[in-house]
């Protein structure tokens, strides 16, 4: 897809939309490397990298009033932002709540007014989440607006929970000059919970793939992060999205695909110990302190998780995964058993003492994180963008 806009007065971009004249028969001849354009830098182009950090986090409930009172755990949150920095922040299992309402009953805008932006000043927005499937919890997409445009959303599968594909652009600074346009489509997830294996779950995902199969024809640059509740690399529902007959369709779990310090099969609910950096549920050991909520037992499985297309892997159209990257925010890989915060093996100094405090505290979660490399387009010349089928 081809971004076309004029320039209005030194203030903003009006963008029309159009579709790219490029066709491909086949995912292989698009991902390949781009001999026939054009290297050549257009005139008045500057050269920029970027860095793009993504966030995946499941807030525990946040607004149901559980964990006690917003304005505390919006501290905590404050202080995990800080740390941080995220560009793009996923945050599932958020309390429910109606798009129309306002102030502190509209929780997106809680944590993007009072604490994203209140920790770095009109940095943030959030995209307009969905909740056609009357869930009690809904996932909501935060993201830097500074670095990111926000375009759509599009409700890719209804069951249960909503699961809405978010499409965005990369503010480069050559755009007004190139006419070329870096998309990027984020899917969050927040599957259904239970023992494994878990038929609903399953039924998510592979739904989620077959929509996003149906949709293009080969993936473009797109990240599926979020709480995906497997319980192993075996589960149906993982391998809907890790497995395909056409690779320019299958996604990469970086640990595994991309950096390959783990191999598959993995069974990280019934072998913990072999993937202890990774383990993101539970940040408490006692199912009462802090709170009686969530899951309790420390550090015991690996239900989250940010996935990436072949694109994003192999940086064919100006963003790529950085290698190693992948990163259990406040997991220092002793924490099996015992609480974020635990001084038993060690004490945890993977981050500042305050940011585990607010981990603790926050969530019964571990964060996770990768970065992204955005180079800015220089010559107006990159790969199409699939056409959007549906």
């Amino acid at each position: 897809m081809k971004l076309l806009h004029s320039i209005l007065t030194g203030l903003s971009l009006i963008f029309l939309l159009g579709d790219c004249s490029k066709s491909s028969t086949n995912s292989s001849s698009v991902t390949a490397a781009k001999s026939a354009t054009n290297t050549t830098p257009l005139p008045n182009t500057v050269y920029k990298t970027d860095t793009l950090k993504v966030m995946a986090y499941n807030v525990l409930n946040f607004g149901d009033g559980c964990q006690g009172n917003i304005a505390d755990l919006d501290n905590y949150f404050k202080t995990i932002i800080q740390y941080t920095q995220p560009d793009l922040l996923s945050c599932e299992k958020m309390n429910a709540f109606s798009l129309s309402a306002t102030g502190a009953l509209n929780y997106a805008a809680e944590i993007t007014d009072n604490v994203l932006n209140a920790t770095f000043a009109g940095r943030y927005a959030y995209a307009t989440p969905t909740n056609f499937s009357n869930d009690n919890k809904m996932s909501v997409l935060f993201y830097n607006r500074q670095k990111l445009s926000f375009v759509n959303e599009t409700t890719i599968v209804k069951n249960v929970s909503d699961f809405n594909l978010y499409k965005l652009y990369y503010n480069d600074p050559n755009l007004g000059i190139t006419h070329d346009t870096t998309f990027l489509y984020v899917l969050v997830n927040h599957t259904q919970s239970g023992n494994s294996p878990n038929a609903i779950r399953d039924q998510q995902e592979t739904q989620e793939m077959q929509a996003l199969r149906s949709k293009f024809a080969y993936l473009p640059n797109l990240i599926n992060m979020g709480d995906f509740n497997q319980h192993n690399s075996i589960e149906a529902g993982y391998q809907a999205i890790i497995s395909a007959a056409d690779t320019g369709t299958q996604m990469s779990d970086p640990p595994f695909g991309v950096d390959k310090v783990l191999q598959y099969p993995a069974d990280w609910d019934n072998d913990p110990a072999s993937f202890k950096p990774y383990l993101t549920t539970s940040t408490r050991l006692s199912a009462s302190i802090p709170n009686t909520c969530g899951t309790s037992g420390g550090a015991k499985s690996w239900y989250d998780h940010i996935l990436i297309s072949p694109w994003l892997v192999k940086g064919a159209n100006y963003i790529q995964y950085i290698p190693n990257s992948y990163q259990t925010v406040g997991n220092d890989g002793q924490r099996l058993g015992v609480d974020v915060n635990s001084t038993t093996p060690v004490t945890n100094t993977s981050t500042p003492a305050n940011v585990i405090n607010a981990l603790f505290n926050f969530s019964n979660k571990y964060p996770i994180t990768i970065r992204l490399l955005v180079k800015a387009n220089r010559t107006g010349g990159s790969l199409n963008d699939p056409a959007e089928k549906n």
